[in-house]
Parts: C-alpha cells; structure tokens; sequence
C-alpha cells in the first residue's frame, strides 16, 4: 500500500484539482488558457460553466490558497533573512511540491503563467495603470459637474483635494518618486 502525501500546505483535495494538477505536472513547458485546461480534465472547454468551474476550483483555488500560505509563513516568521525574491521562488517551491500551482493570466501572451516575482511585479503595475486611467476618468468627470467626494462620514471634499492625491500617484506611476 502506498503510503499517503501529506499536504503541508493545506489545500483540500478535490477531483477537478486533482486531474489539473496531473495535466500541469506533465506539460510544465505549455502555455495553455482555461479552454485548454477545461479540456485536459475531461471537461467541456465550450462550456461556459464548465470553463468557469476550473478557473473557480482550480486557478482561484490555488492562488488564494498560496496567498494564505504565505500570509501563515510570514507570520510565523518562516521567511525571516530572505529577500522578496527568494521568498517567492521557495514559497513557489514548496507549492509546487504539493502539486498546486500559482498562476496568473499574461494579457500581452494571452496564457497563464508561473510568474518570477520581477514579472509579478510588472503584471502589479499594468493592474495599477489600467485602473488608476479609470479613476482618472472618473474624477474629470467630477470635475466637470463640479461634484464633491462624498466621505463615509458623510462629510464633502472638493474634487481638488482628490487631485492633489492623484498627481502623487501619476508621479509614482510615470516613475517620480518627488
């Protein structure tokens, strides 16, 4: 009888997981989109629910799971003297080791990915980009009504004070730390 794995990370077993993470075992070099992995576990990939149920029990799973894990291992100061990169390429490791997998959609290469903590970081800053050009419209559209931020207070803030705000972060973001 074979002795059972442990799971050190703390995931709950489940068939849908358990057929992915055999898939991805095996074709660690393919690039592959939720279509493909919806076929790889036997599932249909023109389904909508089907397709929707491996990114939900699958990728999401995972992920979430990770990010707990690592909240756990930071906490119990598991991660003390490394340095951001070397945290995530272990932490990676020792999820990986327990057949789950962390990845994160490449818009630009139109597939998931493992990311390296450098290519986490540039997918953080297109997230950040895209919305804060959201917020930006947003808030000339406040300006054009001449409308207040509304505080959770109740209390009214001149559009202007938002401004002032958002000009740090454009800083920021066009790379003027000032």
């Amino acid at each position: 009888m074979k002795k059972k794995k442990r799971n050190a990370v703390g995931l709950v077993s489940n068939p849908v997981r358990y057929k992915a993470s055999v898939w991805l075992y095996n074709n660690k070099d393919t690039a592959f989109n939720n279509p493909i992995l919806t076929e790889a576990v036997g599932l249909d990939p023109m389904s909508r629910n089907d397709c929707n149920k491996v990114y939900q029990d699958v990728i999401c799973y995972w992920r979430n799971g990770f990010i707990e894990y690592y909240k756990n291992m930071k906490k119990a100061g598991r991660l003390e003297g490394y340095d951001c990169y070397q945290a995530w390429d272990n932490m990676l490791y020792n999820y990986n080791q327990n057949d789950a997998y962390v990845f994160l959609y490449d818009r630009k290469l139109g597939c998931y990915l493992q990311p390296g903590f450098k290519e986490l970081e540039n997918m953080d800053r297109k997230r950040l980009e895209r919305q804060w050009h959201g917020i930006g419209t947003v808030i000339e559209e406040m300006q054009l009504f001449d409308a207040s931020l509304v505080l959770s207070s109740g209390e009214r803030v001149p559009i202007k004070e938002l401004l002032k705000a958002g000009k740090k972060v454009d800083g920021l973001l066009d790379g003027n730390a000032d």
